[in-house]
């Protein structure tokens, strides 16, 4: 979702994958934890963190540079951490101008208060975070250091990355949402395969080799999903929510697996940093195709000037991600299907002269057929909707594109499509 809450590396629910693990019994000496942490890091969380190190540098591919500070945090200081960065990250105005353009699309409810969803939300999940800025692992008190291992392993990779790459700058607002998208799921997807790869260490005593793991969300999806009566906020989410929450954790996870999977054998695989960082949702969704035979980079695209008296209050990206959520939410999930062939869009929520939102989406496609499929699956949801939804084939610079107006049903929108 284009909330920019990707700079809040949070990691959930991961209670599913701690049944059954072996922690191992093996006693770390205080000079141990004294050589990865600083003075201020409590003595348990030290010991964990020094005894974890050596393994999570080889399953990372990325070694240590300089100390890792851990700390423990109330619940109380996590929710204003939280309320914190999302105000930091998007302003109430911003997220106020994405919550109209998902109303617009059908996406959220026109009651929803958004802000209040996402802060209990975060706050609901959140056992432990990683603070760019603080460069610091933060875990909420209250349990037991066993209990948070796999939190600590994930949050420690995240520690690890930011220290060969700025986790900011990669998921900042200027790079656009689904380029912010895919570039939190190659380092949400990182850490849980580092994770998975180290429990299975810990339960087996032997070196994993985590390219030769299964592919970890085959078996995280349907847990999480039986988890959701523990977590009432994210149930009631509308599905564009859910979606995008999860989206970095289970797609990502699969986008590194398969990364990976295409590299062995090695003996340490590389972090899909830099030049192996997705630059769209539509790499991490179809990883072998879209990025690891070939890359196919999205296309930039760009809006014309306002009409004399529109106003543009917010442009960005959708992506294959949210053009398929889109899809999915008004024909059901094997319109997801229509999205495919996604090779890149721009949407801008416009205010007309008279005051009304109206939304302008300019989308590309690799082929004629697939901007044929997208424009007849758009045609069946203008059907279904109230308002105007004005679909129309078009071209982009030689390219197959799409146009969709969206507007109300007494809004003039010809000076739009027109252009």
């Amino acid at each position: 979702m284009t909330i920019r809450r990707r700079a809040i590396l949070l990691i959930v629910w991961l209670a599913v994958v701690i049944t059954g693990c072996d922690r191992g019994s093996a006693e770390y000496s205080a000079a141990d934890a004294a050589a990865i942490t600083d003075d201020g890091t409590p003595r348990d969380l030290a010991i964990v963190v020094a005894r974890m190190m050596p393994a999570l540098e080889r399953l990372s591919g990325l070694d240590r540079v300089e100390t890792l500070r851990v700390r423990r945090q109330s619940r109380e200081g996590a929710r204003a951490y939280v309320e914190k960065r999302l105000n930091e990250e998007q302003s109430p105005a911003e997220r106020e101008a994405v919550r109209r353009t998902y109303v617009m699309l059908g996406l959220l409810p026109d009651t929803l208060n958004l802000d209040a969803l996402l802060l209990d939300l975060y706050t609901e999940q959140v056992l432990g975070y990683y603070d760019p800025g603080e460069r610091t692992l933060f875990v909420v008190s209250g349990e037991s250091v066993s209990e948070l291992q796999p939190v600590i392993v994930h949050e420690l990779v995240h520690a690890l990355q930011d220290q060969h790459t700025n986790l900011d700058s990669l998921i900042a607002g200027e790079r656009g949402n689904d380029r912010q998208t895919a570039a939190h799921a190659a380092m949400e997807g990182h850490a849980m395969l580092v994770m998975f790869s180290f429990l299975a260490e810990q339960a087996t005593r032997t070196t994993v080799d985590p390219a030769a793991l299964p592919d970890p969300a085959a078996e995280l999806g349907p847990a999480l999903e039986a988890q959701n009566s523990e977590f009432p906020v994210f149930r009631r989410a509308p599905p564009i929510i859910r979606e995008t929450l999860l989206f970095p954790y289970l797609s990502g996870v699969s986008f590194v697996h398969a990364l990976w999977s295409a590299m062995r054998p090695l003996g340490r695989y590389p972090a899909p940093l830099d030049s192996l960082l997705p630059q769209s949702t539509e790499q991490v969704m179809q990883p072998v195709e879209r990025f690891i035979r070939q890359r196919d980079e999205p296309v930039s695209v760009s809006l014309d000037a306002a009409p004399d008296g529109w106003r543009i209050e917010r442009e960005d990206e959708f992506g294959q991600l949210e053009t398929a959520i889109f899809l999915a939410g008004h024909l059901g999930e094997t319109a997801r299907t229509a999205a495919e062939g996604w090779g890149g869009d721009r949407y801008a929520l416009m205010v007309s002269p008279d005051g009304q939102d109206v939304i302008h989406w300019l989308s590309v496609w690799d082929s004629a057929a697939a901007a044929d499929g997208f424009a007849a699956a758009a045609l069946r949801v203008a059907a279904r909707r109230d308002g105007q939804m004005v679909v129309h084939r078009t071209e982009l610079d030689g390219r197959p594109g799409v146009r969709i107006i969206v507007a109300p049903a007494d809004v003039e929108v010809a000076a739009l499509h027109e252009r």
